[in-house]
């Protein structure tokens, strides 16, 4: 019976995120990022090219890479609120259910791991002498150790104190580190065997205190519904999500940037759109997030081309995901009686977004002064000037307009 009602959720679960899929990857985000890739890839095949000689910076690198990777992928239970009343008289039988569940949580976290290790290998080829057959030992021990904090996040269902919970969390940090560590500064294969055995013990220690415990139906309730908001924010930067409730915060200590507006019918918007940004934390969380990536690459590629390559693609990519704020008040009534022209909202969100972008562009071009010469500077200054206004100006509205199709 379980096994069904979870085969039937599972159903469900996908068949709405298929329906918002088609929206995250469209045509002009995919080709976005597939340039993106292409950049990247190219700007670490040509450091590749520069190692020559045994360093253990690889090593460290990836023992990092490593542990940065088991702690991708929550344990999707796809528990719903009315399951604490009609599930609580088959709790027993709920370990199947859950059984199903990590099992199928695992799929992604394994995909991830293996494209993660595919493109950490060729590093560890270079820099501590590895041969490409190890990546086959690496993906596996990650795989294993994987499954072992999926099952500790099953455990953690039954946990009701937060405090045991960290503990648990820091002991497998811990052996993660243990672990990786083993598998590249002594043999992989150490490190396959050291996963195997901290799997079984952990599975049988696991086992004396599962029996013990009893199932925090609040807890479980709460945490799927955090993993599912956090869905649907990232889904909520391409398309309007119904089911999301958003949070803000005061930030009182961003007023200074909200004071220069000035009251007046002409800015109702843009002082609406400036606060929501400032307040939103799907906002400007996304924002700063892009811009210190941007800045990253940028300091790392240490190139020109690829300089001025990437200030333009997270340029696009800061102005794309940020459109839905044109929507964020569409659904507040009191909107529409504002006594103000039409016009006003889309010249706000364009006047708004112009500010970020602009503040973004120079930025990144701040991380570049350091390493291109003072022409090459003005060159990509230039370009995200110019890319700036044409894609505020132009393709802004443009897309707004399909948006708004699409909604209808």
């Amino acid at each position: 019976m379980m096994i069904e009602i979870w085969k039937q959720r599972v159903k469900q679960h996908q068949k709405k995120m298929m329906k918002y899929l088609k929206y995250i990857f469209n045509d002009h985000f995919v080709i976005v990022c597939l340039f993106l890739v292409g950049a990247m890839g190219y700007a670490y095949s040509n450091y590749l090219k520069t190692l020559t000689s045994y360093d253990v910076k690889g090593q460290l690198i990836g023992v990092i890479v490593f542990t940065v990777v088991l702690s991708i992928g929550k344990l999707a239970t796809l528990i719903q609120p009315a399951d604490a009343v009609f599930m609580l008289p088959k709790e027993k039988a709920m370990e199947e259910y859950f059984k199903q569940a990590k099992w199928r949580s695992l799929w992604l976290p394994s995909f991830i791991i293996l494209v993660a290790v595919a493109v950490l290998m060729p590093l560890l080829v270079a820099m501590s002498g590895f041969a490409f057959f190890d990546m086959f030992y690496f993906v596996m021990m990650l795989i294993i150790l994987k499954e072992t904090d999926l099952n500790a996040q099953v455990i953690n269902l039954k946990i009701k104190e937060t405090s045991e919970w960290i503990k648990i969390r820091l002991l497998l940090f811990g052996i993660y580190l243990i672990v990786s560590s083993l598998a590249l500064f002594i043999n992989p294969i150490v490190g396959l065997v050291g996963a195997v055995v901290v799997a079984v013990s952990y599975r049988f220690l696991a086992n004396q205190k599962n029996v013990a415990l009893t199932y925090q139906w609040e807890k479980m309730i709460k945490d799927e519904t955090n993993r599912m908001k956090r869905i649907y924010q990232f889904i909520n930067l391409f398309t309007d999500i119904p089911a999301l409730k958003g949070s803000v915060k005061r930030r009182a200590y961003l007023d200074v940037f909200l004071n220069p507006i000035q009251k007046n019918h002409k800015n109702v918007f843009y002082y609406l759109y400036a606060r929501a940004f400032v307040r939103g934390t799907e906002y400007s969380g996304l924002y700063i997030r892009l811009v210190v990536i941007a800045m990253l690459l940028s300091g790392l590629g240490q190139s020109f081309i690829l300089s001025l390559f990437l200030t333009v693609v997270f340029l696009y990519l800061t102005g794309f995901q940020l459109l839905p704020l044109y929507f964020h008040f569409d659904n507040l009534s009191l909107t529409v009686l504002y006594p103000v022209k039409k016009n006003n909202k889309l010249q706000a969100i364009k006047k708004l977004m112009l500010i970020l972008m602009m503040s973004e562009g120079v930025l990144i071009i701040g991380v570049s002064v350091f390493y291109l010469s003072f022409i090459e500077v003005l060159i990509v200054g230039a370009s995200a000037t110019i890319f700036n206004l044409g894609f505020c100006q132009f393709y802004l509205p443009s897309r707004i307009t399909k948006m708004i199709k699409l909604q209808h």
